[in-house]
């Protein structure tokens, strides 16, 4: 997998966090922490990139340290692209803990292979970004939230998870809302309109869980000390904080040939992006599950529920909330469906229901017939049928996940005939990487375009780019690459009076569907190879 943009920004900012790092080792060896929580250390090693919370780069920062200067077991981008891998892995664990407990063993394991084999949220379980880790907490705190329901211990805890989530992305400031309306669902039916003993009324509010406590205090507590920039002049840098995230820049979005760009944007857009990328079969079980849980809450009207936590609710709003935050005009919808990637586990886990409960009916169905008990073949069979073609997909994405399209549209294939957006963010650069080493034989210059400088670097660090080839400008490159998206067009026209040429010679592509292209500046003698 080539290193997207945003990885690129990344990579400088854990570099310079490991200049900190290595400070605060230093001082716990010496029993000296003046130097390492000084604001001169920490405004100069994570001054950069003070629009996201350090944790997840210190953690890229630290996995570098220990296992690629230390130990030497990865290369630097793997070492650094692994603390998001090992998030995703423990939000397979979360959603099978999860669902084991609320709905069985079964509905566990379909839930933990649907939620893999989704193409594109599995492209970002593999960068060095904040999106994987999001999603695990952002599951992980609502698994606490409903622990806690029943549970003094988790009640206190969802406080501290919730921290660590702001610590990792802003976009958990919607967790206390979503608990609050699922609080209300679930247990605010209980509010009753009583008259006192002098005739008075009164409202009977039912009481509010410690967890609301929890979450007030012991959350932005650990945001606020796990956030070292934070310490020094606080009010200021958390308006600004603030400030960057409320009146976010918006970036270029191709929506089947519309150019959105500005908001107001179209409130169906995460709907009509998801029912196209998502695996249809895993939509459409979760669409059961969905029915499934919604049928047990209505039977259960009127009297006191075997589920007395909502469970049902929680899932469904764990679905829908973080969808209806971008379908919201004004919210800035670029980068595809990462920015609403937290829904998914929950969809995950609405389809291992709506698989176990339509293999059980059907099983009980054929048991009549054959008599004797054919449930569990028949489940087998059913989420077998249900999550090959997930799977198949998935694998068969890699790794250009962005440009996964499903079925509904024809594919790749057919989302470029529909001038749907296809690639965000440079990685396919990685994919010429090789080619322009051997034309160059490791010496000249390249036009990466799209692909950032620091990206470029990784190459290097890695040792599959040569340290002779340069990151050079249009005009000065002897090759130079050309993205393939609809915001560089003029750029390629440019290249192409630049070269003297409308001939790449290099394609990568998908299905047959271009995602970059490399051109040889003919204006340039040819290299020689040596």
């Amino acid at each position: 997998m080539g290193f997207t943009r945003d990885e690129g920004f990344y990579f400088r900012a854990a570099f310079q966090y490991l200049g900190w790092l290595k400070i605060l080792g230093e001082g716990l060896v010496s029993l000296d922490l003046g130097e390492a929580f000084s604001q001169a250390a920490i405004d100069k090693h994570m001054g950069y990139n003070q629009e996201h919370p350090v944790l997840p780069k210190l953690l890229f920062a630290g996995s570098y340290w220990l296992f690629h200067e230390t130990l030497g077991w990865l290369r630097p981008s793997d070492a650094m692209r692994l603390p998001g891998i090992l998030s995703a892995g423990l939000l397979t664990y979360l959603v099978y803990t999860f669902t084991t407990e609320a709905y069985g063993r079964a509905a566990a394991v379909v839930a933990c292979v649907a939620l893999a084999a989704m193409p594109r949220p599995f492209f970002h379980a593999h960068l060095a970004c904040f999106d994987a880790m999001m999603v695990t907490m952002w599951f992980f705190c609502m698994v606490a939230w409903w622990r806690g329901l029943r549970s003094t211990g988790w009640a206190w805890g969802v406080g501290v998870v919730f921290g660590l989530a702001l610590s990792v992305k802003h976009n958990a400031f919607f967790l206390p809302a979503l608990f609050l309306v699922h609080w209300a669902i679930v247990y605010a039916r209980g509010t009753r309109l009583l008259r006192g003993d002098g005739g008075e009324l009164r409202l009977n509010l039912p009481n509010l869980p410690i967890a609301f406590v929890s979450l007030a205090v012991l959350g932005p507590v650990v945001w606020y000390i796990l956030w070292p920039n934070h310490w020094f002049d606080t009010y200021g840098r958390i308006v600004w904080y603030f400030k960057f995230h409320l009146h976010h820049v918006h970036y270029f979005q191709y929506f089947f040939g519309e150019n959105l760009y500005a908001p107001p944007f179209p409130v169906h857009f995460p709907f009509t992006l998801s029912a196209i990328t998502l695996p249809p079969v895993t939509v459409l079980a979760g669409v059961l599950g969905a029915v499934v849980c919604a049928a047990g809450w209505w039977k259960s009207r009127g009297r006191r529920p075997a589920d007395d936590r909502g469970t049902g609710w929680l899932v469904g709003l764990g679905l829908l909330i973080p969808i209806l935050i971008i379908a919201i005009p004004s919210t800035p919808i670029f980068g595809g469906i990462k920015h609403w990637t937290p829904a998914m586990p929950f969809l995950a886990v609405l389809a291992g229901v709506g698989v176990v409960e339509a293999g059980r009916a059907a099983g009980n169905q054929l048991a009549a017939l054959l008599r004797r008990p054919v449930a569990l073949p028949v489940t087998v069979a059913l989420a077998a049928l249900v999550l090959a073609p997930a799977v198949l997909s998935t694998a068969h994405s890699h790794p250009n996940g962005t440009a996964h399209y499903n079925v509904l549209v024809g594919g790749v294939r057919g989302a470029a005939d529909l001038r749907a957006m296809r690639q965000f963010w440079g990685y396919a650069g990685g994919d010429a990487v090789e080619f322009v080493s051997e034309r160059l034989d490791g010496r000249g210059s390249v036009f990466w375009q799209n692909t950032t400088h620091d990206a470029y670097r990784m190459y290097q660090r890695d040792g599959r780019l040569p340290a002779g080839i340069g990151y050079g400008a249009m005009g000065r490159s002897e090759y130079g690459m050309i993205h393939h998206q609809m915001a560089f067009v003029p750029l390629e026209v440019e290249l192409w009076r630049a070269y003297r040429t409308r001939n790449p010679e290099f394609v990568s592509h998908h299905d047959g569907v271009p995602v970059l292209r490399v051109y040889r500046n003919t204006t340039r003698p040819a290299r020689k190879r040596r």
